[in-house]
């Protein structure tokens, strides 16, 4: 199954890795062992070690940090019961003078001195792995114990260490602290940018989520509150006026209907927008509404509160008026709608006015009526979603509250908004 994929690959590497440290630990110990006149003890020391440490490195995979110690203990104890009871071969020594880099090489005979050892592999495997896996101080203090080790007790053993075996074996352990660190930060950059990315989908996701409820709730909202004023009307009408109970009737259906196309225009949006395959389907049923629909907004708005609307943009010669970015025409009329949704609503107004204008390269929008104002503080959904809606197209809203005089909603809006400029926004796919 695809959740087990990354344990299952973690261990095919233990794997690989314990044989090929059984390749190329045990075939040396082998051959030094036959080859060197040395103590019984020392050879199955060597032998013992060659043949354990694949073993530890890979039924101990779960305890990295551990794993390193007893593997370096079993190096510590190798090198130096070997070079303490093995006799030194002469000069021409494998590690041990002058003669250590001798044609000959380390598979003669006369080259398996008591400075020859196998090449350590699970141990530096384990150093490695360990430091991967987050256990650096148990690898650096493993490898750091078997080097001060070997330095302070071979003097106490009769062991003269060469130069040559002291600076090989320095850097063999300090290229595999190198290569455990390098690894280690390379995972730690992958896992950080795995990290942002995971964060920067669930803003994206948060963010959608917003976007749906700002769209439904200026929908729905204006829908349902013009509804409900209707359906008080016709109450109040059936049978004293019932023409004009049947009228009140008719625009509930309209408003229904309309209400009905718009939330279906909205999901289509939204699933064209995430490149789902219900894209390719139906045309939305309604188109989205910008400022050119505010007229007939206005016009299906039902109340006591008279609402004029002062539309400034320049018209062509045909009487068209000049339209704004797509993204800050559909913000401009759903800001509208709910500001004169909360105005009938809550306000109380005689009068409301509509001003919209082009200023160069920005778009001004002001809603203002007569009513009886804002507590101070009290802001609803509806007006934290138009400052959202301005927000986002790096635009502002600013309202302004005069009591029994009134309220103010100023809204400044780039004319062209392109969502790819946008900086918490991502261009949908």
């Amino acid at each position: 199954m695809r959740p087990d994929r990354p344990d299952r690959r973690a261990r095919r590497r233990v794997v690989l890795l314990t044989v090929a440290a059984a390749v190329l630990q045990l075939p040396f110990a082998i051959v030094l062992a036959a080859a060197t006149e040395t103590s019984a003890a020392a050879m199955i020391i060597r032998i013992g070690t060659a043949v354990l440490s694949p073993a530890i490195f890979l039924f101990a995979a779960r305890w990295p940090g551990p794993r390193v110690a007893v593997l370096a203990g079993l190096v510590l104890l190798d090198v130096l019961v070997w070079a303490a009871v093995t006799p030194d071969p002469g000069p021409g020594g494998f590690g041990m003078g002058p003669g250590a880099w001798s044609d000959r090489g380390p598979w003669s005979p006369a080259e398996a001195g008591p400075g020859t050892t196998p090449f350590y592999a699970a141990f530096l495997f384990a150093v490695v792995a360990a430091i991967v896996r987050g256990k650096a101080f148990w690898a650096i203090a493993s490898a750091a114990g078997v080097w001060a080790g070997c330095l302070l007790l071979g003097p106490l053993l009769g062991i003269d260490w060469s130069v040559g075996r002291v600076v090989s074996a320095t850097m063999g352990l300090a290229i595999a602290v190198g290569i455990g660190a390098f690894v280690r930060r390379r995972s730690e950059l992958r896992r950080q940018e795995a990290a942002r990315q995971s964060a920067r989908h669930a803003e994206v996701v948060q963010a959608e989520r917003l976007r749906i409820a700002r769209d439904l709730h200026d929908v729905l909202g204006h829908a349902l509150s013009q509804i409900n004023v209707q359906a008080g009307v016709g109450e109040h009408l059936i049978d004293r006026d019932p023409e004009q109970a049947r009228s009140a009737l008719a625009a509930i259906r309209e408003l229904s209907r309309t209400g009905l196309n718009e939330v279906r225009t909205v999901l289509h949006t939204m699933r064209s927008d995430t490149g789902a395959a219900e894209a390719s389907g139906p045309a939305p049923l309604a188109p989205v509404l910008g400022l050119d629909a505010v007229p007939a907004l206005v016009s299906r708005l039902v109340g006591s509160t008279d609402i004029r609307v002062d539309d400034r943009r320049a018209t062509d010669s045909e009487g068209v008026r000049e339209t704004p970015g797509q993204s800050t025409d559909a913000a401009a009329y759903r800001i509208i709608q709910e500001a004169l949704t909360n105005v009938l609503r809550h306000a109380g107004a005689g009068s409301a006015r509509v001003v919209i204008a082009r200023n160069s390269d920005r778009l001004q929008v002001s809603i203002s009526d007569d009513g009886t104002g804002l507590p101070d503080g009290v802001e609803g959904t509806g007006i934290m979603g138009m400052r959202e809606r301005a927000k986002l197209l790096k635009g502002s809203l600013t309202l302004t509250s005069k009591g029994r005089q009134g309220t103010v909603v100023d809204v400044d809006l780039p004319w062209n908004a392109d969502h790819a400029e946008l900086p918490d926004e991502e261009p949908h796919r």
